[in-house]
């Protein structure tokens, strides 16, 4: 029986586009010295006016969730703030580190999850209310309002609130071995470019993170993009 990576599972007017694949075999401690060349590569590409232009589609999904874009800035916004603040992303981990710039440059959210810590298959679906969200190990559960755009995993855990934030539960860490990534875009976002960042992502990764990527049987990534 053939387990699927990810399914999409929200109204059709919001427009939402993700693609979705695993990685494994995944050394997410030692940052080589080609890494680094390859994220100078990165930064050098990066462009901020481009990069607020591309954003604005989810400054628009906020609003048809009726959700103040300031309570929950999407990830893209808040990676594009700390580069403000800093000149530069803070470096995590080789895997973190690569995909917090591809997302920064191409103002796509990008999660990455740890496998050992959750079931596929993975749904972007609606929140009902009453879910709860690990956002820190060290404090209680979030409650989830309805009405919001959450990722589930197989057995109904939170995975990523929106594309706004992770749960602590599935973080991606030093010893993490298996993961799965996931890009998502709004309805403005242009699906041949979405392909694209997850086609990059997923060659600097493998070359980069000493994996090997694990595609679904049925096409190379778990593509879902709604409004095409």
């Amino acid at each position: 029986m053939l387990i699927p990576v990810f399914r999409l599972d929200t109204p059709a007017d919001l427009g939402l586009k993700a693609i979705a694949f695993t990685l494994h075999g995944l050394n997410n401690r030692t940052a080589s010295a080609g890494l680094q060349h390859r994220l100078h590569e990165l930064r050098a590409d990066f462009d901020a006016e481009r990069c607020l232009i591309l954003q604005q589609g989810f400054s628009a999904l906020r609003q048809q969730v009726g959700r103040r874009p300031g309570a929950l800035p999407p990830s893209p916004q808040a990676l594009l703030e700390l580069y403000q603040a800093r000149g530069r992303l803070p470096s995590v981990s080789p895997l973190i580190d690569l995909a917090s710039q591809w997302s920064l440059n191409s103002s796509l959210s990008i999660s990455a999850h740890d496998l050992k810590h959750l079931r596929l298959p993975v749904t972007l679906g609606m929140s009902r209310g009453g879910e709860r969200f690990q956002m820190r190990h060290n404090l209680p559960p979030v409650i989830l309002p309805a009405g919001e755009y959450v990722y589930f995993d197989g057995r109904g855990q939170v995975l990523s609130r929106m594309e706004s934030l992770q749960s602590a539960a599935t973080a991606v860490h030093g010893d993490t071995r298996s993961a799965l990534l996931i890009i998502q875009g709004h309805a403005q976002t242009d699906s041949d470019e979405l392909y694209a960042v997850a086609e990059g992502l997923k060659a600097d990764l493998q070359e980069y993170c000493c994996g090997s990527l694990l595609r679904p049987p049925q096409a190379p990534f778990a593509r879902i993009a709604v409004g095409q």
